[in-house]
């Protein structure tokens, strides 16, 4: 028999704890210079896209899926996930 985990009412899913997870750490890798140290225009729309990730499942998210970020953050966002592995 498979076991399934059990959820809080109230807590997130799955899928939005890891955007939420993916988008802080997109953001300490910035803050460590770790992820686009010597581009600016690309460090910002990765700190930019970790912003809007991390209020997912909020009242308040600007992040509903990836057609929520502007090209360059979906750059910044691929570039993450190649470096990521």
């Amino acid at each position: 028999m498979q076991k399934y985990k059990q959820f809080s009412y109230y807590g997130d899913s799955p899928a939005v704890a890891k955007i939420v997870s993916m988008g802080r750490e997109i953001i300490t890798l910035c803050e460590n210079n770790k992820l686009y140290p010597k581009d600016d225009a690309l460090w910002n729309a990765a700190v930019t896209a970790g912003n809007k990730m991390v209020t997912t499942g909020t009242p308040w998210s600007r992040f509903k899926d990836t057609s929520s970020l502007t090209e360059l953050e979906k750059k910044a966002l691929i570039g993450y996930l190649e470096q990521k592995g």
